[in-house]
């Protein structure tokens, strides 16, 4: 039965008379519950990507597979991700937008001298996941002595056709196997998708199809890029069932084709007018006026500076036309 069908076939037997003699809840009580002892999340990369279903998304060209690419080396040696470090097991990494001389050249840029991982495969065909897909990478977890981590390259070219108008049941479905596989079998599938081109006020939001999406999957990451004060300026963000909410600044580094971690989006994306600021309230000065006297800033420009700052979290406001650093130990920021 097609995966985009499973939900017709759950109203149908709901709606059958039968339905309520013939199937059975399998039942386990809250003492049952509070007695049990479950393992702790393995992590792929601690802090970032967790075990189960994880949807990763930017904008195309934004170097989304460079990322997946360095994880998948990260995981396979058991190297670090974004300053994260992974324990080392067997990755498969679909990459279907790709072929075999493409694949290498861009390994070749990544790891040009040291050899490359045995413990990290590819492939450039696959079956789509309800026509054998799903179950030829159940094999291959199956057959590996320690099955870390699977990367779909991309979602469009392994997810099921749609089916019927409701884009939510379909989005939904195309994820279902694989985050079963996921759950079942301890590991970690990252499945990489688009952004939409229209910006939103909640970059989650931003996530090319239905909400069907994010709703199947156990995190989503977003690689995300805006013109700032600092230049072209691109944070990760993350949030999960099991992960706590995070923003990360990070930077490509061409030379080497991998991302690095930079820090704190607010204290790494910080221009020259901001820093200024910053210097001054170190230096004593706690108004409007002394700021623009300290910096040689026009009042517009600082007045403009400090209210974003405080929206930001960057500083506080003490009092009336009174601005001050916010104190380490404050847990804002």
């Amino acid at each position: 039965m097609p995966d985009d069908h499973w939900l017709e076939s759950i109203d149908a037997m709901s709606r059958a008379p039968e339905a309520q003699h013939t199937s059975k809840l399998k039942l386990f009580s809250a003492q049952e519950l509070q007695s049990k002892e479950f393992p702790p999340v393995q992590w792929i990369a601690p802090g970032l990507i967790p075990e189960g279903l994880t949807l990763f998304c930017g904008k195309p060209k934004l170097g989304k597979s460079w990322a997946a690419l360095d994880l998948a080396f990260a995981v396979a040696e058991g190297g670090q991700f974004l300053g994260a470090s992974c324990d080392q097991g067997e990755v498969l990494y679909l990459a279907l937008e790709d072929n075999q001389r493409r694949l290498q050249d861009r390994l070749n840029k990544i790891q040009p001298e040291a050899s490359w991982p045995s413990r990290l495969e590819f492939a450039v065909e696959a079956q789509r996941l309800d026509e054998g897909g799903l179950a030829s990478i159940e094999a291959w977890i199956i057959s590996c002595p320690h099955p870390r981590l699977i990367i779909a390259d991309t979602l469009a070219t392994v997810r099921p056709a749609k089916g019927g108008k409701d884009d939510y049941k379909a989005d939904y479905a195309a994820l279902r196997g694989l985050h079963r596989l996921a759950s079942e079998h301890r590991v970690g599938v990252l499945v990489v998708h688009h952004v939409r081109k229209a910006d939103a006020e909640d970059v989650y939001d931003t996530v090319s199809g239905s909400t069907g999406l994010t709703g199947a999957a156990d995190a989503t990451v977003i690689l995300a890029s805006k013109v700032g004060e600092t230049g072209n300026e691109v944070t990760l963000y993350g949030k999960g069932r099991d992960i706590k909410g995070f923003q990360h600044a990070v930077e490509f580094d061409e030379e080497r084709c991998r991302w690095k971690y930079l820090g704190d989006p607010d204290s790494v994306f910080v221009g020259d007018t901001r820093r200024l600021i910053i210097k001054a309230l170190e230096d004593g000065c706690h108004t409007p006026q002394k700021i623009q006297r300290h910096t040689g800033l026009s009042a517009s420009n600082t007045d403009k500076t400090l209210r974003r700052m405080v929206e930001k979290s960057q500083i506080r406001k003490t009092g009336r036309g009174e601005y001050d650093l916010v104190p380490l130990d404050s847990g804002i920021g």
